[in-house]
């Protein structure tokens, strides 16, 4: 999200755009289930799944094979302003911002199968429910609705109102979990950000939470059952992260400083966080211990010639640990765009891939 999930700069811009939880843990890479494309090499059988959101597309890579191949374009409308990337078996939800519309796509097929639509607004968020599923956020209608892949029309219906500007979406069991920055039309706070459980049997909010810091943006769940949301803040001061039970929407507690601008969470099988910020790389959170791996200090980044780090729109890893980090590119500065790859444990940076511009989320899995 750096200006994370896709165009995520200064308070309200940033909004617009924001962001997509991902789930996206590196699976078991020695068994693939899919034919083709999707089973990736002889000797790795993950697929990195990255959203272009500049890019108006979704590019899928085999990790074993980077440079091989596939995108899926969303369409080439102006209004098409692709917010984050939500994954389960073969398909993929991809919120498409200013359409007011989610594009349900067949990774397998690299086709759109389908566009779900909210009659006005702007989509961000998403997250499957199930296998055919999926709950999505309206940034402007400040609303959260459903849509099942067979329904007879294309209408996201079973609305239901949640705080301002709902932006991420996290599943925990038959709770989605929404993150809304609780911005007013101008982008600045109207206190600080709210994490909204909703039943997705009834789409009736069944509890709420008020977050420790100010414009919450994304959020993931650890496997420690509690859920970690971002405060954003004003991306000038230190933002921080809240950790709330989501059985209780009791808030656990509030960890401030945890760098400038950050945007984006992943949470391993381990549970260690990776939170990517606008203007300072990847920082490593142990949330079994609550403490820093690599903090704000000295973040998991890919270095410019004066020492300072790149941002990071988003990062996820594979089977091995491997770092991903979605870099979106700096045409001012004459940076292009990177998928950074960084050894596990040792977080020295070993690859970089070319996607096609736009790199906003990413998501690593074996089909």
């Amino acid at each position: 999200m750096s200006w994370n999930s896709i165009l995520r700069v200064p308070v309200g811009l940033l909004v617009l755009i924001a962001g997509a939880t991902l789930g996206g843990c590196g699976s078991d890479s020695t068994a693939p289930a899919a034919p083709g494309f999707l089973a990736g090499t002889a000797s790795n059988h993950e697929i990195g799944v990255v959203l272009r959101s500049t890019g108006k597309a979704v590019t899928l890579f085999q990790l074993g094979s980077p440079t091989t191949q596939v995108e899926i374009p969303l369409g080439t409308s102006s209004t098409i302003t692709p917010t984050g990337l939500s994954v389960r078996g073969k398909r993929a939800a991809v919120p498409l911002g200013d359409a007011a519309s989610v594009a349900l796509v067949n990774l397998e097929t690299a086709s759109v199968l389908r566009f779900f639509t909210f009659a006005t607004g702007n989509a961000t968020g998403s997250a499957f429910v199930d296998d055919t599923t999926v709950v999505a956020a309206n940034l402007l209608s400040n609303q959260v609705g459903r849509f099942t892949f067979n329904q007879p029309t294309d209408a996201i219906g079973s609305l239901v109102t949640v705080a301002p500007q709902p932006s991420a979406i996290a599943m925990a069991g038959t709770r989605a979990l929404v993150v809304s920055s609780n911005l007013d039309a101008n982008f600045a706070p109207i206190g600080n950000g709210v994490l909204s459980a909703i039943d997705t049997k009834t789409m009736q909010v069944v509890g709420t939470a008020t977050m420790g810091g100010t414009n919450s943006t994304d959020a993931a769940l650890g496997p420690d059952g509690l859920v970690y949301v971002l405060n954003t803040g004003d991306f000038v001061s230190q933002g921080s992260m809240t950790i709330v039970n989501p059985s209780t929407m009791a808030v656990v507690t509030t960890i401030p400083n945890i760098g400038v601008g950050p945007g984006a969470i992943f949470i391993d099988g381990a549970g260690r966080a990776y939170i990517s910020s606008f203007f300072g790389g990847t920082t490593v959170f142990n949330t079994g211990t609550r403490q820093f791996v690599r903090g704000p200090d000295n973040p998991v980044c890919a270095k410019l010639a004066d020492g300072s780090c790149r941002g990071a729109f988003a990062a996820t890893t594979n089977s091995a640990g491997d770092i991903y980090q979605a870099f979106f590119g700096s045409p001012s500065q004459n940076l292009p765009p990177h998928i950074f790859v960084y050894g596990a444990g040792t977080f020295a940076l070993i690859d970089s891939i070319s996607v096609g511009v736009g790199p906003a989320a990413l998501s690593i899995r074996t089909f």
